[in-house]
């Protein structure tokens, strides 16, 4: 019997009856658009219903607007992440929104430049509505008859100080309302983003840029370790400046580092270390004609062999915790390796029934 096969992989009856199970790891499906899949994770709901309850600072249909657009900006957001990692050769057919942008990201191929380039690719839309956005909020304010240097006026519109939202006297029917909202939307992302946090996008890009030099075992243990210390720094400043909405984004960057940590853990860092040394025991023997190609070669297929030897042992793991515990024990990134391999192995099934 295959491993998708057993019934306590399949019995998922256990994995919505638990309302705090849900919190964490629950999502809704949004829209499918471009062959991928867009699903609101339950902090992105959280978050909605906490802005339209609480945040009084602005009338209630201005919040629903802004939390409307926020939506589709993370939407635009996440889809620059999966175009562009199909563009490089990879795979990107879901994206899991919260609050700050995507938890399931993109799967280039995995090049440290292509891993990079993916990563970017979120902020650098962020970065091009924030200027579009500015520059017509800055010629569409009206200057009265004051000349535009002297005038302050476009500056209160935009500021950019990432705790200040527009001005709240802006009517539905001034253009500048509706780029204003665009301009701090996006100008909040951008920085956010940009953050060396797992697991942000700025986390993202440092894990590409060490991954050549340590490997991409040890650049993802400095990624979650770095993002754990920077989230707890970062959030205790934000609370006492009251920035709430960046505290709490601080607190589920903590949690979702320190769940990262928990699954490189049981894959295996000494196994890890182990099947590097006996692989590189098993290749210094052979001698290519060409050196420097079969130096590639080598190296592209250790990498491919420890890749798959830390796929089997993870899914091992998970499925011994199902064992256990059941489906309803599993966290969102252990459900999401499971689901993964089991559609690997049906395509394989898949292909290997074609040949025959």
């Amino acid at each position: 019997m295959a491993w998708d096969d057993r019934p306590h992989y399949r019995d998922r009856s256990g994995a919505s009856t638990n309302p705090l199970s849900w919190l964490m790891n629950g999502s809704v499906r949004i829209v499918s658009a471009l062959g991928i899949e867009v699903r609101a994770h339950s902090s992105l709901i959280v978050f909605v219903l906490a802005i339209l309850l609480l945040d009084w600072n602005y009338r209630l249909p201005v919040r629903v607007f802004s939390m409307a657009l926020w939506t589709a900006v993370l939407m635009v957001h996440e889809f620059a992440h999966c175009l562009t990692a199909r563009r490089l050769g990879g795979d990107g057919e879901e994206a899991l929104l919260w609050p700050a942008g995507g938890l399931r990201p993109a799967e280039p191929p995995q090049r440290a430049g292509a891993m990079f380039v993916t990563a970017w690719a979120g902020p650098m839309v962020n970065l091009l509505l924030c200027v579009a956005s500015a520059v017509a909020v800055y010629e569409l304010t009206p200057m009265a008859g004051i000349h535009r240097a002297s005038s302050g006026a476009a500056h209160a519109m935009v500021s950019l100080n990432p705790f200040q939202g527009p001005s709240p006297d802006l009517s539905w029917s001034d253009p500048t309302f509706y780029c204003a909202w665009t301009f701090v939307i996006n100008y909040r992302l951008l920085l956010l983003n940009l953050l060396p946090i797992f697991p942000l996008d700025g986390g993202r890009m440092l894990q590409a840029m060490l991954s050549p030099m340590v490997g991409n075992f040890q650049s993802m243990l400095i990624e979650v370790n770095l993002g754990m210390v920077g989230a707890v720094v970062l959030g205790l400043v934000a609370l006492a400046l009251r920035g709430w909405f960046l505290a709490a984004c601080m607190t589920f960057c903590c949690y979702e580092a320190y769940q990262r940590r928990i699954a490189l853990q049981e894959a295996g860092g000494e196994d890890w270390r182990e099947s590097m040394n006996f692989s590189s025991s098993l290749f210094t023997e052979e001698k290519p004609r060409r050196r420097r190609l079969g130096r590639r070669v080598i190296r592209r297929a250790r990498k491919i062999a420890l890749a798959e030897k830390a796929a089997r042992d993870r899914i091992d793991a998970i499925l011994a915790k199902v064992s256990a515990s059941g489906m309803a024990s599993l966290t969102w990134l252990e459900r999401r390796t499971l689901r993964k391999a089991t559609l690997q192995h049906q395509r394989s099934e898949t292909e290997i029934s074609r040949i025959q």
